[in-house]
């Protein structure tokens, strides 16, 4: 038998008679304990400290009225009793919240655990009530904050409740009467159909269904969700109702497709990157091994492009990297494909160019020669006309046992050798070039080796005057190679340009030389106004340190600036010129002075000229090295002695190898020499030892 709660009950009877008798009655209801006080302030602090389930109060007691009890509520139900003549007391009480009053008689107050149960019966069913209908709007609550739409629907498929969000989402008015509407014709079609022959049969049977469907809004919005489907059942087993709970995944889905995007698709250009281009270049390459129609792939490599980024900045290289882009996609035809490898690279796939060999070789440089010259079409970026040109390599993809990974490695190996050739050309790959790049990788990795043991030394070849007196040096690296002896500078500079490693290498040539130089100087070996000349190469100028690695080199060593002549040529500047002025003048502002190396090569080297701010040129030895013979080099040499002296600047002649070439530009005018009928490059003790011949 199950336990029976105990009720705690407070009498506030002052009559002993009544309380006695009041107690007699509810002694068979075990279930009930009574507390009997007689005043109203004991009942107050036994409400406070005991907190009862009933009070039964007489109205009239010695310190005041019983229905004082009901304000505030004690918060338990109040049974009041009054005499015949408080009648009208009575309902006053009830009204005030009493939950019921007897008229006190002894069969009514023998009656009152009856009386008691019943009221004690209301109250809780009054307060179920009220939990329930306060549950109940606190579930409404977060139904209706709840983002997902929500939704009740009957047995027949009508709605009974929708949420705001599920509102919103298929919009239906706030105030529009849902009663008559079905949630499965806001569905699609075949996602009607899935929920009619799907998804209610598995809510029926296994209580849940949950799938991917698609609703229709009134406003013709198509919301992909994901959405469940629950049976409810009574305690019978029977379905009552359905309720469906939707979420809305298309940002989930966008989400996802942007990941699935950025796995395959490059984000500046939109171009397919090299996941992507992996898949279509090993499907390339099993069409052309089934149908016998040979493809190609070119390897394209934008030249000097990382001179754009350090000149004009990133953001303009990536908007150069989208118009290459643009231009390339342009070229495509049905079935090619034209991805983005990284950085400055690019590849194309070229399909079905011919089932005969030469016939597709034939196709494919037609097509990547007019993919160079798209490429090299101006290209305007912020106000800047950028002249851009491209190595392409060329792989044929044939029949033979390759790979996607070996072609885009033949077609990398032919790009190479494009670049080695003079750049803005295009090479077909050929086996012996493989060699070639196994020989210059091994050489990089052997340069990186040369810093770090200190195997690289500074040579120092005069320039002299008119009058054959030493006036200054140029400092010129060497490879003192451990098994190959001293190695030029031409058989390695090209690849620490290549490699990048001529930033580093560069920076030690400065700080060597700068030493060098302030060591001569405290020894007493050279005058003050001895001049050093230091070569920049094209990367290193473009570094967008370069200057304020000068500067900090310059904090470190104490060398007057005067006596720093930095050489530059015009290929260092020509790509931006206004920046490579700015460069020059914060070292300019330092007080070392710039020189113009190997003038006259270039194609805009006059027109440049004026506006640049060098103290110095230098004209070229392929100039000077015919010029006794060839009247073109002797015009070409007396107008940029001329245009120099016109415009206040020093004129060096590097390249003098016999005395009628120096004769010759002594008649000219020409103040300064460099060359080998003077002396060849000298190490730093050798370069203090006096020459009889440069002092005729």
């Amino acid at each position: 038998m199950r336990n029976q709660p105990e009720y705690n009950i407070l009498l506030v009877e002052d009559d002993p008679g009544h309380a006695a008798l009041i107690d007699r009655a509810f002694e068979t209801h075990a279930n009930c304990r009574l507390t009997i006080t007689a005043t109203l302030q004991q009942a107050r602090s036994l409400i406070a400290s005991t907190s009862p389930d009933l009070i039964i109060t007489d109205v009239k007691l010695p310190d005041g009225h019983g229905t004082e009890l009901l304000n505030p509520g004690p918060g338990c139900p109040t049974i009041v009793m009054t005499g015949y003549s408080d009648e009208k007391v009575a309902l006053n009480a009830m009204k005030s919240g009493a939950a019921d009053y007897i008229v006190k008689t002894q069969e009514t107050m023998s009656s009152l655990p009856r009386t008691a149960s019943r009221v004690m019966r209301e109250w809780r069913l009054v307060i179920d009530q009220k939990l329930a209908r306060e549950r109940q709007q606190r579930l409404t609550a977060i139904l209706e904050a709840t983002p997902d739409l929500i939704c009740i629907a009957n047995l027949d498929g009508f709605v009974t409740y929708i949420n705001q969000s599920g509102r919103k989402l298929l919009g239906i008015g706030k105030e529009e009467n849902i009663s008559r509407i079905r949630l499965a014709d806001f569905h699609s079609p075949a996602d009607g159909q899935k929920i009619l022959n799907e998804g209610i049969p598995r809510a029926i049977q296994e209580g849940m269904w949950t799938d991917e469907t698609t609703f229709l809004s009134l406003t013709g919005e198509k919301v992909l969700t994901s959405q469940v489907l629950i049976s409810h059942r009574n305690n019978c087993g029977e379905i009552e109702f359905f309720s469906t709970i939707a979420r809305d995944i298309r940002h989930l889905r966008a989400a996802e497709e942007r990941v699935e995007y950025l796995a395959y698709y490059d984000t500046l250009t939109g171009l397919p990157n090299r996941n992507e281009l992996t898949k279509r270049l090993d499907m390339e390459v099993a069409r052309v091994r089934r149908n016998q129609n040979f493809g190609a792939l070119l390897f394209i490599d934008l030249d000097n492009f990382k001179y754009i980024n350090d000149s004009m900045g990133h953001p303009a290289g990536d908007l150069v990297l989208q118009e290459m882009a643009q231009r390339l996609q342009a070229h495509l035809r049905g079935d090619d494909t034209v991805a983005r490898l990284g950085g400055d690279e690019f590849i194309v796939i070229l399909s079905g160019l011919s089932p005969d060999a030469r016939e597709a070789v034939s196709h494919a440089r037609d097509i990547a020669n007019k993919i160079r010259d798209t490429i090299a079409m101006e290209c305007r970026i912020h106000d800047s006309e950028l002249h851009v040109t491209a190595s392409i390599g060329i792989s044929m993809i044939t029949s033979e046992d390759y790979s996607g990974h070996d072609l885009l490695r033949f077609g990398d190996t032919a790009m190479y050798q494009a670049k080695r050739e003079g750049r803005n050309r295009l090479e077909f790959f050929s086996e012996s070039m493989s060699s070639d790049v196994t020989r210059q990788l091994e050489l990089e990795n052997q340069l990186r080796r040369a810093l770090k043991k200190n195997q690289f030394r500074l040579y120092y070849q005069p320039v002299v005057n008119r009058a054959m007196e030493v006036i200054g040096a140029e400092a010129l690296i060497r490879w003192e190679h451990p098994e190959l002896g001293v190695v030029a500078p031409a058989e390695f500079l090209e690849v620490l340009e290549t490699s990048g490693q001529i930033v580093e290498v560069g920076s030690w040539v400065i700080e060597t030389a700068l030493k060098q130089m302030t060591l001569w100087v405290e020894q007493g070996l050279l005058g003050s106004d001895f001049l050093i000349c230091i070569n920049i190469s094209p990367r290193q100028f473009r570094d967008k340190q370069f200057a304020k690695n000068i500067q900090s080199q310059l904090e470190r060593i104490n060398v007057p600036t005067r006596n720093i002549i930095m050489e530059v040529t015009e290929h260092n500047i020509i790509h931006n010129i206004d920046d490579a002025i700015q460069r020059m003048q914060e070292l300019i502002n330092r007080g070392i002075s710039f020189s113009l190396d190997d003038f006259g090569t270039g194609y805009s080297s006059l027109a440049h000229l004026k506006n640049l701010p060098v103290s110095h040129i230098k004209i070229d030895r392929s100039f000077v090295e015919d010029i006794c013979n060839d009247t073109g080099d002797q015009a070409m040499v007396a107008s940029i002695l001329a245009l120099s002296k016109h415009l206040g600047l020093e004129v060096v002649a590097e390249g003098v190898e016999g005395p009628e070439q120096f004769e010759l530009l002594k008649k000219f005018n020409c103040e300064y020499y460099q060359g080998f009928y003077f002396s060849e490059p000298l190490s730093d003790r050798n370069m203090t030892v006096p020459r009889g011949r440069y002092r005729r």
